[in-house]
């Protein structure tokens, strides 16, 4: 199975449970693929990385940043989306509204 390359404008296919494709990957700062293995190995059992803020602001850096390194604009990615849901639902459970 396969899916797409999460970096902006990409369309190489990558297998499951890949972040990017070979290319945008090895662009990627070493302490950003760091904490995408491991938080993704730690949670990936019940995609709990989905709702890992650390493993989605390394997601969301490292996206932004391969944009920049190749001149595009910067997007709206999913996991810039998720990580905002995941923040807003640690704010509400921390002033305890829901």
């Amino acid at each position: 199975m396969s899916r797409a390359c999460d970096a902006i404008g990409c369309t190489c296919a990558t297998a499951s449970g890949r972040f990017m494709c070979r290319k945008h990957w090895f662009m990627v700062p070493a302490d950003l693929q760091r904490v995408i293995n491991t938080r993704y190995r730690a949670c990936r059992k019940d995609f709990g990385f989905l709702s890992d803020s650390e493993y989605l602001k390394a997601c969301t850096a490292a996206i932004q940043g391969i944009a920049k390194a190749e001149g595009k604009p910067a997007a709206d990615d999913s996991y810039a989306r998720l990580l905002r849901g995941v923040e807003t639902r640690a704010a509400r459970l921390s002033t305890g509204s829901q």
